[in-house]
């Protein structure tokens, strides 16, 4: 039996609940999570704060679906590294990564990402919520050097993760970079963290 098709009356509240998260990415990144009211987001979404509710219980709630949508941003950019072949891996992530950060061109999520960190600091449950995320990624990453036969995937996964992050907050910190240049030794990192080959046990204890 095929899936059962979405009424009308669910395919408008998910076109509004989409509507609503994406105001209140744009007013947190600017204002920032305690910064930003939510009458303001309802203003911009053109609903009532009453209405605002009806979708989300409290500003937490909000506030905890900002983190997860951006969460699952993040787990479909590992679903593209998921569907390279094991064979030519290196290669393949290797220019992947570039291609990603050579198309990333919005400043505003690497706010609301930094954002997202601070209030994991201050708020337990989000902090949870990205731990576990984190862990997640982290499996499947380390699943896809794994199939590769690439020795000691656990410490390279977090070497390339690393990278990940720390190019968004220079990007941040330095908006003037030249980015095409930095990508090509970029590019000559992931593939000497990935390693010229498979390295055995073996050889990693020579």
């Amino acid at each position: 039996m095929g899936e059962l098709p979405v009424s009308k009356t669910a395919a408008k509240r998910e076109a509004r609940i989409a509507e609503i998260l994406e105001c209140a990415e744009k007013h947190f990144s600017i204002k920032g999570f305690h910064g930003a009211g939510i009458s303001g987001i309802a203003a911009d979404c053109g609903i009532s704060v009453g209405h605002l509710y009806h979708y989300f219980g409290s500003k937490d709630e909000l506030i905890q679906a900002v983190v997860r949508l951006e969460m699952r941003r993040q787990d479909e950019s590992i679903a593209a590294f998921e569907n390279l072949s094991p064979e030519n891996l290196r290669i393949e992530m290797a220019e992947l990564t570039t291609a990603i950060f050579s198309t990333d061109n919005e400043p505003f999520r690497t706010v609301l990402n930094f954002e997202i960190l601070a209030e994991a600091q201050r708020n337990p449950d989000v902090a949870e919520l990205l731990q576990q995320q984190d862990k997640q990624m982290r499996l499947r990453f380390v699943s896809i050097l794994r199939r590769a036969g690439i020795d000691d995937p656990e410490t390279r996964t977090e070497l390339i993760f690393t990278i990940f992050s720390g190019l968004s907050a220079r990007a941040l910190r330095h908006p003037q970079q030249e980015r095409a240049a930095l990508l090509v030794v970029i590019k000559d990192v992931i593939l000497k963290i990935l390693g010229d080959k498979p390295v055995t046990s073996g050889a990693a204890c020579a």
